[in-house]
């Protein structure tokens, strides 16, 4: 059980930490900046589309390109909730202050999670409306909350965003620094978009397994695996990377 105590600690901490406050604003930001020019953009690219290419037009899909430069930001903002402190020196005083280890990560994880969704709610809605927008006022198709597909997207993409905030804790946990964590959640997050030079079987293999995708794809409804699986891949990802991490932080000097 987490203690609410601890809980309000760790609130203190992450909002006593500027960088931590601006990254939140700068996801928010982002997200609508990237919503509105991948949507300006699609639009452009739809204007001088063939007859074919107009068919296969995917509002959602294009103007939601901006997810994969977002959740770099959400993950980051997971890896300073844990790196911030061994950078500071305060880790050892706050696992002292606590008492138990799981404790402290159970609020750590906990106090992640509640930060991140709704900076992810809002980064994602905002996303859409602009994105969307952008298409319609260029005469471009665009899309409604309620037609099909976009309610999922809406509803599951900030759970995807949260569950990235969380492998961003574990990695800041396990790596210890900022800028090692921050650069190996942002190679990890970025590979499927590499991914395209690679052999077709290893590409495909990567856009269906690849956790981020994996999820991503579930969310779009493009997954090639049930979306509860696809999502599942994800989830038990983060599950394990969380474990790893728990492990470490119980068995390692702060």
């Amino acid at each position: 059980m987490i203690d609410a105590g601890v809980l309000r600690a760790e609130w203190t901490k992450f909002s006593s930490i500027r960088v931590t406050m601006v990254l939140s604003l700068a996801i928010f930001g982002v997200s609508g900046l990237f919503g509105w020019l991948f949507g300006n953009a699609s639009a452009g690219e739809y204007a001088t589309a063939t007859p074919q290419e107009r068919l296969d037009f995917q509002p959602l899909d294009m103007g939601m390109r901006g997810l994969f430069i977002a959740q770099l930001l959400i993950s980051a903002l997971g890896v300073l909730v844990a790196s911030s402190e061994y950078g500071s020196g305060t880790m050892r005083p706050s696992l002292a202050a606590v008492g138990r280890r799981g404790r402290l990560m159970a609020a750590k994880a906990t106090m992640t999670a509640l930060v991140a969704l709704p900076v992810s709610v809002a980064g994602v809605w905002l996303m859409f409306t602009a994105s969307q927008a952008a298409l319609a006022a260029n005469g471009a198709p665009y899309l409604m909350p309620g037609d099909p597909g976009v309610l999922r997207l809406l509803l599951l993409g900030p759970v995807v965003f949260t569950l990235l905030a969380l492998f961003g804790l574990a990695l800041g946990l396990l790596l210890r620094g900022t800028a090692s964590a921050v650069n190996v959640s942002t190679a990890f997050l970025l590979l499927p978009v590499l991914s395209s030079s690679t052999p077709a079987f290893l590409r495909d293999l990567i856009h269906t397994y690849w956790p981020n995708m994996a999820a991503f794809q579930a969310v779009s409804g493009t997954s090639e695996l049930p979306p509860v699986v696809a999502f599942g891949v994800l989830v038990g990802f983060v599950a394990v990377m969380l474990v790893a991490a728990f492990v470490q932080v119980k068995n390692r000097d702060a």
